[in-house]
């Protein structure tokens, strides 16, 4: 069904954004270079992660995330 689909990317999104907004916190505190690059890269991977999942809702769940 689709909104099943659709509640399964709304869960996954939440998820990814509840992990952005904690490393938006740490990088807002003071932290070493090689830390900040570390963090960086991670939210790129899941502001990745996030755009497969909005697909996928927005394809009706015919899309599978990539894990």
């Amino acid at each position: 069904m689709e909104a099943e689909s659709i509640g399964g990317g709304a869960e996954e999104l939440d998820r990814i954004t509840a992990r952005l907004e904690q490393l938006a916190t740490e990088l807002e505190g003071e932290v070493d270079d090689e830390r900040a690059a570390t963090l960086v890269r991670e939210a790129s991977e899941l502001a990745s992660q996030a755009g497969r999942a909005v697909e996928g809702a927005l394809r009706g769940g015919s899309a599978s995330p990539e894990v």
